[in-house]
């Protein structure tokens, strides 16, 4: 029997228009890359802003009693989700050999 573990994701829009596309695609992104690492549900807040011509990204995350942040700059906003996705994985990935060499 397989359960899905889920990122509840709240994504907050700073001096860009909210589009459904970069909303999916931030959700698909980070959802993926916890599900590899985490065997229980996340909560996560996202903001997405513009600043001139940079792009940022910042994620707070709380699963299981601990937190995650991530912050990354592009000048392409899916650019820069692809970095937050990749900190943030290797961030679960040091949390879960943690646990892991604890055991």
């Amino acid at each position: 029997m397989t359960t899905n573990h889920t990122l509840s994701l709240n994504i907050t829009f700073r001096g860009l228009d909210a589009t459904d596309a970069l909303r999916k695609y931030a959700t698909e992104k980070l959802s993926h890359c916890v599900s590899k690492f985490l065997h229980q549900n996340a909560e996560g807040h996202l903001v997405l802003k513009v600043e001139k011509s940079r792009q940022i990204a910042e994620l707070s995350m709380h699963a299981n009693g601990t937190h995650f942040n991530g912050s990354e700059e592009s000048e392409d906003l899916y650019k820069t989700l692809d970095l937050l996705a990749d900190s943030i994985s290797q961030q679960l990935r040091k949390h879960k050999e943690k646990l892991k060499s604890h055991h």
